[in-house]
C-alpha cells in the first residue's frame, strides 16, 4: 500500500507539471505573431505502477519534455513552393519597370517617332528642294534616334540594376548559410544532452524559408539533428556546422555582368549560374540574361534594320549640292567576341562592314574544327555559310583554311583572327554580328546635320528629283524584318506584344504559386499555429489541475498533522 508520502510526491509532481504546462502555454501566447513559430506542448506520461498487496497501483505522472507541433512534410512542400514563388515574385515586380519604359500611349513613344520620321521623308519627296522639309527630316530623325538610344540605355540600366541585386542576394545567401550552420551546431549540442531545441529548430526553419525565397536547394536532417543544404546541382551550402559561400565574377562575354560561383575560397570558381532554377536569384538571372537581353536584341535589330535599309538607298542618292556616297545614319559596326569555353589562344579583331547591301543582320559563329580549319554558321536561321573570301580568295566548300592574321569576308562582314600565345583549338568559337548596340549607338550622320542640302532625295546627280526620297519613304511599308516577313512598325508592335505577354505570364504564375503557398501555410498553421482560444481554455484546465494538486498537498499535510497530534 502506498503511503501518504507517496501521495504527497504524486501531488508535487502534478503541481510542477501544471506549472510547466502554464509556462509552455504562456510561451505559445507570447509567440502568437512570431513568424515561423511552432506551438509547443508538454509531453506527459503516467509514472510506472508499483505492486501492492491489493494489486498494481499508479504513482502519478511525469513531465517528459516539451515537443513542437510540427509537420516536416508540409514544411518541405512550403519550402519548395517558396523557391518557385521567389522566382515569379522577382519577375512580376521587375516587369512593371519594363512595361513603363515601353508605354506607347503618349506622343513621345517610339512608334509615333518612327511614323513622324517616315512622314518627314514623304514631306521631302513632296518638296525635294525645300530647306524647311529637310531641316524637319533631320530633326525628326534625331528625335527617333534619341528614342532608340533612350530605350537601349534604360533597358541596359535595368539589366545593371538586376546585376547589382544579384550581387546583393549572393551576399545575403552567404549570411544565411552561416547562420544555419551556427544554429545546426547549437541544436546538436543541446539535443545531445537529451533536451529539445524547439525554438532553435523554429529559427532554423525561418532561415530555410528565407533562403528558399532566394535560391533553390534541397535539404535533409541527419541523426544528430543537423540539416544539410545542397544546391540544385549538388554542391553543398551547409553541412553540419560548416558553410560554403557563393561569389560572383564578371563575365566579359556578357557585358561584364556577374556569373555566380561556388566555394570560391578554395581558389577555384565553379560556375553554377545556369544550374540555379528557383528563387529570386533565378528570377533576376532570367530577367537580366533572357528577357531584358532579348528585348535589347530586338531593339538593336529594329534600329539596325532601319539604319541599313535607309543607308543602302541614301548612300547612292544625290543631294541638292550634287554630293553622294553619304550615309544618312552612322553605319553599323561589327561586334565580335570569343567564347569563355575556348581552350585555344586565338583572338578576333573588331571587324568592319565592307558591303552593307548584302548584310543579313543575323548572328554568326566562326567554329574551329581544328587548329587550321574553321566553318561559319548563321545561328539566327541555323544554316552554314558555304561561301567566304579568305585573304581575297573565294572559297565555296564551307570548310575554310585558317592562318594567323587571315582576313575573312562573308555576307558583307570583314574580320581577322590572330594567334595569341597559342593558336585556335578544335571546338573554339568566336561570335560575330552587326546589330549589337545598334539602338544605343543610332545617330544621324553629322555631315547631314551640318548641311541639309546633302540629304540625298534625288537619284540623279543633278539632285533635282525626288525619286530617292520616295524610295526611302516607302521603306515604311516594306517587309525588311524577320527574314522579310514584317515591316518595321509591325516588328516593333510584336516586341511590345511580347513584353505584355511575358509580363502577364509572370503575373499569372505568381498568382498561381501564391495561392499554393497560401493553402500550404493554412495547413501548416492548423498543425503548428497558436490558437488563442485553445490556449486560454488550456490555461483554465491547467489552473484547475494546479489548484487540485495544491489542495491535495494541503490535505496530506492536514492528515500528517493529525497523525503527529495522535502520537
Amino acid at each position: 500500500m502506498l503511503g501518504l508520502y507517496s501521495v504527497l510526491d504524486m501531488a508535487k509532481l502534478s503541481l510542477l507539471a501544471q506549472q510547466a504546462n502554464m509556462a509552455v502555454t504562456s510561451h505559445n501566447i507570447a509567440n502568437v505573431s512570431t513568424p515561423g513559430y511552432s506551438r509547443q506542448r508538454l509531453k506527459i506520461a503516467t509514472s510506472p505502477s508499483v505492486s501492492t498487496g491489493i494489486g498494481q497501483m499508479g504513482t502519478g505522472m511525469r513531465a517528459l519534455g516539451v515537443r513542437r507541433e510540427y509537420d516536416a512534410f508540409i514544411n518541405a512542400q512550403i519550402n519548395i513552393e517558396k523557391q518557385i514563388l521567389g522566382n515569379w515574385q522577382s519577375q512580376d515586380y521587375n516587369f512593371m519597370r519594363v512595361e513603363g519604359l515601353f508605354n506607347e500611349s503618349s506622343e513621345s513613344g517610339l512608334s509615333g517617332a518612327m511614323d513622324e520620321y517616315w512622314n518627314a521623308w514623304q514631306g521631302v519627296a513632296d518638296n525635294p528642294s525645300g530647306s524647311a522639309e529637310r531641316v524637319n527630316l533631320i530633326s525628326l530623325a534625331e528625335t527617333m534616334a534619341r528614342n532608340f538610344n533612350n530605350k537601349f540605355n534604360e533597358l541596359f540600366k535595368i539589366q545593371s540594376d538586376f546585376d547589382a541585386n544579384i550581387k546583393g542576394i549572393v551576399d545575403d545567401i552567404n549570411v544565411l548559410v552561416d547562420q544555419i550552420a551556427e544554429v545546426n551546431e547549437k541544436i546538436s549540442w543541446i539535443e545531445a544532452t537529451g533536451d529539445a531545441a524547439n525554438d532553435l529548430r523554429d529559427k532554423r526553419v525561418r532561415f530555410l524559408d528565407e533562403l528558399g525565397g532566394m535560391i533553390g536547394f534541397s535539404s535533409f536532417e541527419d541523426s544528430s539533428g543537423q540539416v544539410t543544404v545542397l544546391m540544385e546541382s549538388g554542391p553543398p551550402l551547409v553541412q553540419g556546422n560548416i558553410s560554403w559561400h557563393l561569389d560572383v565574377r564578371p563575365d566579359t562575354t556578357n557585358n561584364g555582368f556577374y556569373d555566380i560561383g561556388w566555394n570560391v575560397s578554395s581558389g577555384t570558381f565553379t560556375d553554377v549560374t545556369d544550374s540555379i532554377t528557383r528563387g529570386e536569384l533565378r528570377g533576376l538571372l532570367e530577367m537580366r540574361d533572357t528577357n531584358i537581353s532579348g528585348y535589347i536584341d530586338s531593339m538593336d535589330k529594329l534600329a539596325a534594320g532601319i539604319i541599313n535599309e535607309v543607308n543602302k538607298l541614301h548612300y547612292y542618292g544625290y543631294g541638292l549640292d550634287g554630293s553622294t556616297e553619304n550615309n544618312f545614319f552612322n553605319p553599323l559596326s561589327v561586334k565580335t567576341n570569343t567564347s569563355n569555353d575556348n581552350t585555344g589562344g586565338a583572338s578576333i579583331d573588331a571587324g568592319t562592314v565592307y558591303d552593307n547591301t548584302v548584310l543579313t543582320l543575323d548572328d554568326y559563329e566562326i567554329r574551329f574544327t581544328g587548329a587550321a580549319t574553321f566553318e561559319i554558321y548563321n545561328v539566327t536561321d541555323s544554316t552554314q555559310v558555304t561561301t567566304a573570301r579568305i585573304n581575297s580568295v573565294v572559297d565555296v566548300d564551307g570548310s575554310f583554311a585558317y592562318t594567323s592574321g587571315s582576313t575573312i569576308e562573308f555576307e558583307g562582314i570583314r574580320v581577322a583572327i590572330t594567334d595569341g600565345a597559342t593558336g585556335p583549338a578544335n571546338g573554339d568559337i568566336v561570335t560575330v554580328n552587326t546589330t549589337g548596340g545598334a539602338a544605343g549607338n543610332m545617330t544621324v550622320n553629322s555631315v547631314l546635320v551640318s548641311d541639309v542640302n546633302k540629304v540625298a532625295a534625288s537619284e540623279d546627280s543633278a539632285g533635282d528629283d525626288n525619286l530617292n526620297a520616295i524610295a526611302i519613304a516607302v521603306l515604311r511599308d516594306g517587309n525588311y524584318m524577320d527574314n522579310n516577313t514584317h515591316s518595321f512598325s509591325n516588328y516593333y508592335n510584336g516586341v511590345i506584344g511580347k513584353i505584355g505577354a511575358d509580363s502577364s505570364g509572370a503575373s499569372r504564375s505568381l498568382l498561381y504559386k501564391q495561392d499554393i503557398v497560401d493553402q500550404l501555410n493554412v495547413r501548416r498553421e492548423s498543425v503548428s499555429g497558436v490558437n488563442l482560444d485553445e490556449e486560454l481554455a488550456n490555461l483554465i484546465i491547467y489552473q484547475q489541475a494546479y489548484t487540485a494538486s495544491a489542495r491535495m498537498i494541503s490535505f496530506v499535510q492536514e492528515m500528517l498533522d493529525e497523525l503527529v497530534n495522535i502520537v
